[in-house]
């Protein structure tokens, strides 16, 4: 019985060591060659906020508190493999789903994390042969603020569904149905 017990303890260990970390992806690939990081810290933005102005996209921008952007398009393929790799073993507990897109190979997810009614992070995800990319944003929003944010684009342009460009990231499309990026 006890053979057992610690069998099943060091399983359990091992895989919590297995489970990657949004942050340890972060740290991990933002060192890579030709790989672009960008993390803007909560004092950074709460430096821009002072410039943010007084319309609808200056509230979205109040609630949040920091970015991270990790970008590894001009990297190597066995860097982009490793990644895609290391995000299917991603331990993603408490992340909700919104979406999922899988478009010949390359594969984008949105989730996020909240906290009662408030959304306390949005993460978007891209993995392919082409493109790489892991976005990270922590803040207060409401379903209502996110809702907000997408009538508002969805005005500047007649018709505006989403579809994936060439590096499979989400764009929009003009009036005329074909993709404006």
């Amino acid at each position: 019985m006890k053979k057992f017990v610690f069998t099943l303890l060091l399983v359990f260990v091992c895989h919590l060591g297995y489970a990657q970390s949004i942050n340890g992806l972060f740290n991990e690939f933002g060192s890579e060659k030709n790989a672009d990081c960008v993390k803007v810290s909560s004092f950074m933005m709460s430096l821009g906020k002072m410039f943010a102005g007084h319309d609808e996209d200056a509230e979205i921008i109040r609630k949040i508190k920091s970015i991270k952007v990790l970008d590894l398009e001009s990297c190597t393929a066995s860097v982009k493999e490793r990644f895609s790799k290391k995000v299917n073993r991603l331990s993603l507990k408490g992340y909700d789903e919104l979406m999922r897109v899988n478009d010949e190979g390359e594969k984008v997810r949105v989730l996020m994390k909240t906290k009662k009614e408030t959304i306390r992070e949005l993460l978007f995800v891209c993995t392919g042969k082409e493109d790489c990319t892991l976005v990270q944003i922590n803040g207060k929003f409401t379903k209502e603020d996110i809702d907000k944010l997408v009538n508002q684009e969805t005005k500047k342009e007649a018709w505006t569904p989403l579809s994936l460009n060439n590096n499979s990231c989400l764009t929009t499309a003009n009036s005329t149905g074909q993709p404006s990026g």
